[in-house]
């Protein structure tokens, strides 16, 4: 059913959240906090002085403090190819950022009581039919919302996120399909929230995206976010970037309404992205009225399940703890943090807030080193509202490292650049006849191969993309398209020769030659 936008406020979580839980003191040495105005000037010297020397062909700096927007910047070029400049209309793809919408929109059906986090899939999906071997019983809302639900994601994310090959919905049907994962813990990927879509499809005409339109966006005021690329003029778009010998380029941005999902799929201004930021701080009220029950802020900043493997606790200069509904649960140097990054091709969104200091950011970046640089401003200026003493020398020390790093990664790149294009060139040993053709898939939809010059190329769902030759006499191949890679290696029922080829395997998975 509809969700109701007049909630009982006063409902209760059952566990603390991090709104509540004591704050470490800082063992670093500090002074008073940098007043708002010195404090938007030092940023904006230090992001100035990055984008100038070309760590990044673009970036987008908000800060949010005690209840108001402090500074709004914008620098460089959203799309450097076309000359068209970041402006606070540029609309910046979120990535994985689009968790934290996603999983807000479940936490106000958890604290409305419509579907409480302890929901078993049996009842929040009914008559959806699972792998056997999936325990729908005790797979519930709150483990898929925090990466432990023990399931591989990769059937949904290819079509979700890469290719648009298996409409979306049709997504569902594939959950008969995903197997489980290799080892019980908490394994980050979109599979969770791609779910938590599924049942928000089930309570609004027009799915997920128009329930996080009129729930989530009209209430916070976040007029320029949508998850509609169509609907957008492409001016307007802030797009990935490759290195060019001097300066950037820009690269092609793959995304589609088909490949935009409720695990990684909004657009949205740096102000709708503030707004956010500061709803979330100011527990529910924001342009000085409630819009949303403080009650589903603070369960959506609730720690639901800890990490459990190493490579998940810190992430740049954040340590993190866990995952809440849609937010990763942690600290910045013993200071309560929830945040939320996310990133395609070259393109980084961060998102955080120390809700103790009442103090959050935004960055964006689509290029270079940018994803570095996002994380230092927000580090920088934590350490200025902190009043730390080296907050300045070491944000700078941090830059100038980029600085230095710049050369050697744009020859790097460069050359990886030329051999692509040699390897997109590079024949295949066996007659290209035998390869082109359709080959299926179930579950990830259909593929063609086609002659392209020298070569092949792969059309599949939205991509559209040549074929590197990567080993011809091994028959190794490898696409790069849709922000992500794919290796190809295709097959048999005898030798490769003069006949077709029976199946392409791709990722490890097998899809057959259609008749």
């Amino acid at each position: 059913m509809p969700i109701r936008l007049a909630w009982l406020t006063s409902l209760l979580v059952c566990t603390l959240p991090l709104a509540a839980q004591s704050s470490p003191k800082s063992t670093s040495q500090s002074s008073s906090p940098a007043a708002d105005a010195t404090l938007a000037r030092a940023v904006d010297s230090l992001v100035h002085y990055a984008v100038a020397h070309d760590i990044t062909p673009g970036f987008g700096i908000a800060i949010v403090r005690n209840g108001h927007m402090l500074s709004q910047r914008t620098y460089g070029y959203a799309n450097a190819s076309r000359g068209i400049r970041v402006s606070l209309d540029t609309c910046w793809y979120l990535a994985s950022t689009t968790k934290s919408l996603t999983g807000f929109a479940m936490a106000l059906l958890d604290i409305q009581g419509t579907l409480p986090f302890s929901t078993s899939m049996r009842d929040a999906l009914p008559d959806i039919p699972w792998r056997d071997g999936v325990n729908i019983d005790s797979l519930s809302v709150a483990r898929l919302l925090s990466h432990t639900h023990h399931l591989s994601d990769n059937v949904i994310v290819v079509s979700s996120a890469f290719t648009g090959a298996v409409p979306e919905t049709q997504w569902p049907a594939l959950l008969a399909s995903v197997p489980l994962a290799r080892r019980p813990a908490l394994i980050y990927s979109n599979f969770g929230y791609n779910v938590a879509g599924m049942i928000l499809d089930q309570r609004a005409r027009g799915g997920w995206r128009a329930f996080l339109d009129s729930v989530v966006f009209v209430p916070a005021g976040m007029k320029h976010t949508t998850a509609r690329l169509s609907t957008l003029p492409p001016a307007r778009l802030a797009v990935p970037h490759e290195f060019a010998p001097v300066g950037y380029t820009a690269a092609p941005f793959d995304k589609r309404d088909e490949t935009m999902h409720a695990a990684g799929g909004h657009v949205a201004t740096l102000g709708d992205l503030a707004r956010w930021v500061q709803v979330q701080l100011d527990t529910g009220v924001i342009d000085g009225r409630p819009v949303f029950p403080a009650a589903a802020v603070r369960r959506a900043h609730t720690l639901i399940a800890p990490h459990t493997e190493n490579q998940g606790k810190r992430y740049a200069y954040f340590d993190r703890d866990g995952w809440g509904a849609g937010w990763d649960i942690g600290r910045y140097e013993g200071e309560p943090m929830v945040s939320r990054f996310g990133g395609y091709a070259t393109m980084r969104s961060h998102l955080s807030f120390l809700p103790h200091r009442h103090i959050g950011v935004v960055a964006m970046a689509n290029g270079g080193l940018g994803s570095s640089l996002t994380d230092i401003v927000a580090a920088y200026v934590y350490d200025l509202d902190r009043g730390r003493d080296d907050a300045t020398t070491r944000a700078w020390a941090r830059v100038d490292s980029l600085r230095l790093r710049l050369p050697t990664s744009r020859r790097a790149d460069l050359l990886a650049d030329s051999l692509a294009r040699t390897q997109e060139q590079t024949p295949p040993v066996v007659p290209i006849s035998t390869l082109v053709g359709r080959y299926s898939s179930a579950t990830l939809g259909t593929l063609t191969i086609v002659r392209r010059g020298p070569s092949i190329g792969i059309r599949w769902g939205v991509i559209a993309a040549p074929v590197r030759t990567i080993n011809a006499a091994e028959g190794a191949y490898r696409v790069a398209a849709g922000g992500t890679e794919f290796s190809l290696r295709f097959e048999w029922n005898g030798e490769a020769g003069g006949a077709p080829a029976t199946a392409v395997v791709v990722n490890g998975s097998v899809l057959m030659r259609a008749r």
